[in-house]
């Protein structure tokens, strides 16, 4: 496996792993599209979607060569520890699922534990919708709020995640693994998140255009994701307060505190409601079932 910026030399490779920033991958994708062959596979490793509309990247790269030959990475990779040698899961998924076996083999190695997911809306609005709440997770650091705080805010969060991948037609159980919660949890947490460093600059006062200086060229995808991803939740009608108050605070010029002041006076409700829910309800009732079942049989085990 070869690291270049040289497309010619990239396009000898039957496959391409593909790391530009979301809001340049749709002009990439033009660019190279003419030179892909039908012996052509594509990874990538993009965790975005399209600022001005909020297309995912395998739906673009689908156009190109077709989504049987298209699958998607991601998971808690923080590049910094993968380059360091150290270990880490992560998630190939893809609706091929010999596609997601290839290139589970390719990218796998014995410090990179690679796992394989046929939801691919479901691993792919995980890896981007995570960097929103990565933002806020920062903001809560740079204004001294505690664990507890970060921790409700980071549970919620992974809640908005979970209805938008739904209201898509993804499995809502991805979010509860590797793709999910885990990327969520190393976004938020690390030292190295740029996405969680620059909610922590807001919160110290620093305008967006200085944050973004302050990245030195380095792209934080959190912050074109909150404005597809806020744009999409209101023409589906999905619930998603704390990418609302995020969007208000980055484009138009919220005071943080006050966001965050006005996600905690928020009306109360129930922890799990609406769509998912019903999932929930729908689970019990088929454990329920199920442990009815195994009485009748006899098959349970007396405890001891």
């Amino acid at each position: 496996m070869e690291v270049t910026g040289d497309i010619d030399r990239a396009l000898v490779a039957p496959d391409l792993i593909v790391a530009v920033p979301a809001g340049g991958v749709r002009a990439f994708r033009d660019r190279v599209a003419p030179l892909l062959e039908g012996r052509h596979r594509i990874l990538s490793a993009t965790k975005g979607l399209a600022p001005d509309d909020g297309t995912r990247m395998s739906e673009l790269w689908s156009e190109a060569v077709g989504p049987a030959r298209v699958a998607v990475l991601s998971g808690p990779n923080i590049s910094r520890e993968i380059a360091a040698g150290l270990p880490a899961p992560t998630v190939v998924a893809s609706t091929e699922r010999e596609t997601a076996r290839h290139f589970q083999e390719l990218v796998g190695t014995r410090m990179l534990r690679a796992y394989t997911n046929d939801d691919v809306v479901g691993v792919e609005l995980c890896g981007a919708l995570k960097n929103i709440v990565a933002m806020g997770a920062g903001a809560i650091d740079g204004m001294g709020y505690g664990d507890n705080a970060k921790a409700g805010f980071m549970t919620r969060g992974l809640a908005e995640i979970v209805r938008f991948a739904f209201a898509h037609g993804a499995n809502p159980l991805t979010a509860a693994g590797v793709a999910g919660f885990g990327d969520l949890i190393a976004t938020c947490m690390s030292s190295h998140s740029r996405n969680r460093l620059v909610g922590e600059l807001l919160a110290k006062g620093l305008s967006l255009d200085r944050v973004r200086e302050r990245l030195g060229g380095q792209v934080a995808e959190g912050i074109g994701t909150t404005e597809a991803t806020n744009a999409a939740a209101k023409r589906l009608g999905v619930t998603m307060p704390i990418t609302e108050q995020t969007f208000r605070v980055l484009f138009e010029g919220k005071p943080i505190r006050q966001a965050m002041r006005d996600l905690m006076d928020r009306e109360r409700g129930e922890e799990i409601a609406g769509p998912l829910g019903e999932v929930a309800r729908l689970v019990a009732q088929l454990a329920a079932a199920r442990r009815e079942d195994e009485v009748h049989a006899g098959t349970t085990r007396p405890s001891s």
